[in-house]
């Protein structure tokens, strides 16, 4: 047998071997490339919110037009224990009273032409149930046995504000300059557990939220 070849056959099948092995190397780290980038590419979605309303009117309380959006404060006069007196006061109370208006502006007359507002506890705030507005009871330093009572006051309307209920509360009509008002008065009461001897309102503070929703037609 001729050496050279033999040496050229198995040199040749060696190489041939080798080649191979190369090509097949190179296959599996392709289909490992593939598998990586299609796993590299997440998927998700977007959904964006938004409205388009024709009933929008500038809501500000008492015509301050300097406040932060519909976030509103209103602060009813101090009075002290003794002027809670021994009887209850009820819904009809007016102790440290304060009156205020929602004032709204800019209403599209077209499709706006009276306005009411429903009222809602809010932030802790809860209410009874006849309506009155009753204080977070946890809250630091908070007044014992102290409710505020909310009252329509205009618009030929003059009874109480029912929070949390569906009421047939005052209704303003929307001038042709794209304004109106809605009147309210406000002014603390005896809570529902109060009692004189027994359970006695306490000083301290009195903060209680409601939230409103303007409703038009």
């Amino acid at each position: 047998m001729d050496l050279n070849v033999l040496t050229s056959k198995y040199g040749y099948w060696y190489v041939f071997k080798k080649v191979s092995m190369g090509m097949a190397i190179a296959l599996a780290l392709s289909a490992g490339s593939a598998v990586a980038a299609t796993a590299s590419n997440d998927t998700g979605t977007i959904t964006f919110h938004g409205m388009v309303s024709n009933t929008t009117c500038k809501v500000s309380l008492d015509q301050k037009i300097d406040q932060s959006g519909n976030d509103f404060d209103v602060t009813l006069d101090t009075v002290s224990v003794a002027d809670f007196g021994t009887t209850a006061l009820g819904t009809t109370s007016t102790l440290g009273q304060k009156k205020f208006n929602l004032a709204l502006t800019g209403c599209d007359t077209a499709t706006v032409a009276k306005a009411s507002a429903q009222f809602n506890s809010w932030a802790g705030s809860s209410s009874t149930e006849g309506g009155l507005l009753v204080p977070p009871a946890n809250a630091q330093g908070a007044a014992k046995n102290v409710n505020l009572v909310l009252s329509n006051d205009g618009n030929t309307k003059t009874d109480l504000v029912k929070i949390d209920q569906t009421n047939n509360t005052q209704q303003a009509t929307v001038d042709t300059s794209g304004a109106a008002k809605l009147y309210y008065k406000v002014a603390y009461t005896q809570g529902q557990g109060w009692d004189q001897t027994t359970n006695p309102v306490s000083a301290g503070t009195v903060q209680a939220q409601v939230a409103f929703t303007m409703m038009y037609e």
